[in-house]
């Protein structure tokens, strides 16, 4: 198995650099999309040469060219093996600073082809790579935290080490421990809302970890909403199935079939807890009881937006919400602090759907229905 995998890894770098440099045949092209289809991990390899090798066409022969090309090559080596980690290597001064003349001399002399460069490149990631998952592997696992933050008024899209792709909203950092993750488990640790499209892996399930429930996932497509500050937990099933299980019910999963939502709420009613030896429960003895709610995700028959994920489409979308929790998504999508301070504004309902709109241009359009006031400053709006 592992000849193979390195087999399959070898013939990938023929075949790419074939590809980049026109001279692959169909056969050749169609071997390079299915090595691809069965090693998702080389996909994000295939992307940062193709943008390095077009970006490096555009240059002319001059050795300073061709040295800064190679500076670029360096600054993203990481991106090759490792998609997010958080550790700091310092293999760039020692390869540029070791050796000031060197690079000159490599370059000085007649453009290299395309397989010798390429046959350069590949020792030179694979030295990189050594040396980087050697310094992983020695850290301790706390050290080994890959940790991927959004502020308020940003998204972002990343690419995990085993392929699967997410999309993280504004507000939210996903966590996930780059020296195991994909070798032995492919777990991460979410606090905010995103959208994943899993790569299937039917030994290594995916989890996400989240303050009220853990999802647990084959292969799939769907969005999980848990922001620490908010009492509503949501996952929403596009394709594909998953296993949801509450933190404080280990027992009981949850099944969910394609176009499924559930929601967990904290009620505000407690329920006491029995100990023995006790009549009656202690003031402080009490817990939430959490409202579990499964249901059909449905799209508006009007625009067909499902409202669960229209942030993946760059939407600010609600249906028949109270200000009250319009609010946050405000914060979240422009970035800044909003405050009600008129108590009775906050239970009125809205319907919205912007894409490009400002700030200002959202209030102005949702007070026309039910009137309100504004004034926003430069990091916060005051609603009132």
């Amino acid at each position: 198995m592992l000849n193979q995998n390195s087999s399959s890894q070898g013939q990938f770098w023929v075949l790419l650099s074939k590809k980049l440099s026109n001279e692959a045949s169909s056969e050749e092209l169609q071997e390079l999309q299915s090595i691809l289809l069965s090693n998702p991990d080389l996909h994000h390899k295939a992307e940062m040469l193709t943008e390095m090798w077009q970006q490096e066409s555009i240059h002319n022969n001059s050795a300073g060219s061709e040295a800064a090309y190679m500076r670029h090559v360096m600054k993203h080596k990481n991106e090759f093996f490792v998609e997010e980690n958080p550790i700091e290597n310092k293999s760039n001064d020692l390869v540029f600073e070791k050796e000031p003349g060197f690079f000159q001399s490599f370059f000085s002399k007649k453009r290299l082809t395309i397989f010798s460069f390429f046959a350069f490149l590949i020792l030179t990631t694979g030295v990189i790579y050594l040396f980087t998952q050697k310094k992983v592997a020695n850290l301790p696992a706390e050290q080994a935290i890959s940790s991927i933050v959004t502020k308020n008024g940003n998204r972002t899209k990343i690419v995990l080490p085993d392929g699967s792709q997410v999309w993280l909203n504004a507000g939210s950092n996903l966590d996930y421990n780059n020296s195991v993750f994909n070798k032995d488990l492919r777990e991460v640790t979410l606090n905010g809302e995103a959208y994943f499209d899993v790569t299937k892996n039917a030994e290594k399930p995916f989890i996400i970890h989240t303050k009220k429930m853990d999802v647990k996932v084959i292969g799939t497509s769907f969005n999980v909403r848990s922001y620490s500050y908010e009492n509503t937990a949501e996952a929403s099933l596009i394709r594909g199935s998953i296993e949801v299980t509450l933190k404080d019910r280990k027992d009981q999963v949850i099944t969910l079939k394609p176009n499924e939502k559930i929601s967990i709420a904290t009620d505000e009613s407690k329920q006491p807890i029995s100990k023995p030896g006790k009549t009656t429960a202690a003031k402080n003895d009490v817990k939430p009881i959490p409202q579990i709610i499964v249901k059909e995700l449905k799209p508006n028959p009007t625009n067909n937006i499902i409202a669960e994920i229209a942030w993946t489409q760059n939407k600010l979308y609600f249906e028949d919400e109270n200000l009250e929790n319009i609010a946050p998504m405000l914060e979240r999508w422009f970035g800044k602090k909003v405050e009600i301070t008129n108590v009775s504004l906050k239970n009125l309902r809205y319907y919205g759907n912007f894409e490009n709109e400002t700030m200002e241009e959202v209030l102005s359009y949702l007070k026309l229905s039910k009137p309100f006031n504004f004034k926003i400053e430069a990091d916060s709006v005051l609603i009132y």
